[in-house]
């Protein structure tokens, strides 16, 4: 398989030659060893095509390594460097296109590296690494691309997935402030977004209702007012979220159910029963 496309320029040596015939044989290891002494060379290392082979190189010499495997990111990281170093040496344009398509590449690899961690490992502190430098590869290549919508669909996805495991992981409050924190982030940019309303108003429900389960235990006498205070602070809380989906949405029985709850918990009795009126009428149609 041919793996270069480019032609030869006055500078290059016989190491870049000896570079190009490894990549194209598929020695991307034994390749990169030539090109690395060739960016150090004064007759080389201002040459566009150093650099733009040494990108290659490293992009296939880390896809060698199986597209997952974070040890080698490293190799990685120099493609995307490399890339960017050619494009700024190319006056003529010559290696554009191909160094595109290296970005786009190394672009690509980062998102699913950070949709692993988030959704496999549950590492959200390293999803947001690779997160980052998916964005900074796709804006090199396309500067006007719609960021702001990706932030919400990476933001909504993390705090819907840390949502689900403060549930399933017994109320564990790190799992809720992932949670918060994201979801927050996308009302930032979008605040009439409905999900982001809804799952925030059910978290802080949760949160309230974990406090008020407290009390079913042996709790010192001492401290049920405190709980009590911290748990309708929740409450208040969710409200606002909620109520906005109620603006947004008055048909959806889950924020119909999650209003009712709320104005219970705060001893409303008459809001309360207003919505279960409401989520009652709902159920019969």
């Amino acid at each position: 398989m041919l793996i270069l496309w480019c032609s030869v320029s006055v500078a290059q040596t016989d190491s870049l030659f000896r570079a190009q015939d490894l990549c194209n044989q598929k020695r991307f290891e034994e390749a990169i060893k030539v090109i690395d002494r060739a960016i150090v060379d004064p007759q080389t290392n201002s040459d566009p095509f150093s650099w733009h082979l040494r990108s290659f190189a490293y992009l296939h010499s880390y896809k060698s390594k199986g597209q997952n495997n974070t040890a080698y990111l490293n190799l990685l990281d120099t493609s995307l460097a490399s890339a960017i170093i050619s494009n700024k040496l190319d006056n003529t344009g010559e290696y554009k296109d191909n160094n595109r398509n290296f970005i786009k590449n190394a672009s690509i690899i980062y998102y699913k590296l950070c949709s692993t961690f988030l959704q496999d490992s549950l590492n959200n502190e390293k999803s947001l690494v690779f997160y980052e430098k998916y964005k900074k590869a796709t804006l090199l290549i396309d500067p006007e691309f719609n960021m702001k919508a990706k932030d919400i669909e990476y933001y909504s996805a993390t705090g819907a997935i840390f949502s689900e495991l403060y549930i399933n992981k017994n109320f564990d409050p790190k799992y809720g402030d992932i949670a918060k924190s994201s979801l927050l982030k996308v009302l930032e940019m979008d605040p009439k977004n409905i999900k982001a309303n809804l799952n925030l108003g059910v978290l802080y429900y949760n949160q309230g209702a974990t406090l008020m389960r407290q009390m079913d235990y042996d709790v010192d006498l001492s401290q049920l007012d405190v709980i009590q205070e911290n748990a309708k602070k929740l409450f208040k809380q969710s409200l606002p979220f909620m109520t906005k989906v109620y603006e947004l949405n008055p048909e959806d029985k889950r924020v119909l159910e999650g209003l009712q709850g709320i104005y219970y918990s705060l001893n409303d009795f008459d809001k309360s029963n207003e919505f279960k009126q409401k989520l009652e009428a709902q159920n019969q149609r």
